[in-house]
């Protein structure tokens, strides 16, 4: 373990001299506050300068920089993020995709407790946002751009098979009986009815229909792998595939493939994704020939509660920062008015209307998607807001092990019995080996 570490901080010393593109300290010559924003999204970047410029209108003592890295791969961002500051390196604003991977790194002590700035203004985390996540009791980083599931459909090929777009209180069942109606083709002209990606999260859908809170484990804390609204989900979406209604696995891991091109080809038509993907709709990259649609996840049972799991990029200060006064500011401008201003995601604003975000994201190309489906899951009167409250930093853990054992299970490998048990094996050792 001892060499281990000391590899990685070489292999940190190494790469900070190539890593270092601003240092975070004033600019000499303009003697403005730099405050270093480092990324993943390329794709963001205009619209990112956008927010920066109205916050540098109000503030023109302070320049903000942002610095790219693993061009749109989180993962490769992160772990070049990781080595960025256990090597000291000065940045002011860092990202995580999810409360998982935010979790994890906030309880190592990556990022700074933001209550005592909140204090400062006067004001709290929960005064300000909707949704608030915590870590161990401290705010170490605001989820500034909200993201909710539900199923993107592809709605020409919906009025091709006759079916009407689905009502808010479509069940499991029904999405069977859709992606069974809209499979069509046979080899490798074949068009899925239906597609799970390949992360193991995907096998969490379930539970997300059946309980609020985290979907990992159980309100007692224990893991959520022997319970029916997990173990029914992954026998229902193996039998989905297994009567080749929905793309397999086997072929999702063995040609790489990439959600947003299958769906936008139209060579999947109901693809459960997240509402991250509106803004791609409108992307030229895409251009889809079909009107998207819009349905909420399926529930088990029609009269269930309409449970919306919620999670979010969250954006943190590191212990390395050299401003982070000044970084909370623009954090707070970030997360409020400056998601309105980017105009790709829904606002976690205290108060703020989600379908008014969601306006913001599809202004000008409304004629792509089906606003009316959209403004009716998003202003659902029903709709419950279900957000993680329990987030160990061993989820990342557990998450590689549910990958791997229902990988198995989906593939044909292993029994749902042992996919189950070594589940339930693999997590309760995790959290042993977390208390010791």
């Amino acid at each position: 373990m001892k060499k281990a570490l000391i590899a990685f901080l070489a292999i940190a010393v190494l790469l900070m001299p190539a890593m270092a593109g601003g240092s975070g300290e004033k600019s000499s010559d303009s003697g403005k506050t730099v405050i270093r924003f480092v990324s993943w999204q390329t794709n963001h970047a205009a619209a990112n300068e956008k927010v920066a410029e109205a916050y540098e209108a109000l503030h023109p003592d302070v320049d903000v920089q942002f610095e790219y890295i693993g061009d749109m791969n989180s993962n490769d961002y992160m772990t070049t993020v990781d080595i960025m500051i256990m090597g000291g390196e000065p940045m002011d604003i860092v990202m995580t995709s999810n409360f998982p991977t935010h979790a994890q790194r906030a309880d190592s002590g990556a990022y700074i407790n933001l209550d005592p700035y909140f204090e400062a203004e006067g004001t709290t985390f929960e005064d300000c946002y909707n949704t608030t996540f915590r870590v161990n009791g401290g705010v170490y980083g605001i989820a500034g751009e909200m993201k909710y599931n539900l199923v993107l459909i592809n709605k020409d090929a919906l009025d091709a098979a006759g079916l009407p777009v689905p009502p808010l209180d479509w069940t499991w069942d029904d999405y069977k009986a859709y992606a069974e109606a809209l499979t069509h083709g046979e080899g490798a002209s074949k068009v899925y009815g239906s597609y799970f990606h390949s992360w193991g999260n995907q096998n969490l859908l379930g539970v997300g229909s059946a309980k609020t809170g985290s979907t990992y484990f159980k309100d007692d804390k224990s893991p959520i792998f022997d319970d029916p609204a997990f173990v029914d989900f992954i026998q229902y979406r193996k039998a989905l595939e297994d009567e080749g209604v929905s793309t397999p696995l086997a072929d999702v891991k063995a040609l790489n493939m990439n959600y947003r091109d299958q769906f936008f080809r139209g060579q999947i038509i109901m693809l459960p994704m997240g509402t991250f993907m509106l803004s791609d709709i409108g992307n030229e990259k895409y251009s889809p020939e079909f009107v998207t649609t819009f349905a909420r996840i399926p529930m088990w049972n029609s009269d269930d509660p309409h449970y919306n799991v919620a999670d979010g990029t969250f954006f943190s200060i590191p212990r390395t920062s050299t401003h982070p006064e000044a970084a909370f500011d623009f954090l707070r401008f970030w997360t409020t008015e400056g998601v309105a201003i980017k105009g790709m995601f829904i606002s976690n604003e205290k108060g703020a209307d989600r379908m008014e975000s969601v306006n913001a994201i599809i202004n000008g190309f409304t004629d792509k998607l089906d606003v009316e489906a959209l403004t009716a899951i998003m202003g659902d009167p029903e709709w419950v807001e279900s957000f993680p409250d329990f987030c160990p930093p061993y989820q990342t853990e557990i998450d590689t092990a549910l990958t791997e054992e229902t990988d198995m299970y989906l593939l044909g490998s292993q029994s749902l019995d042992q996919t189950v048990s070594n589940l339930m094996t693999r997590s309760n050792a995790i959290i042993a080996e977390s208390a010791e």
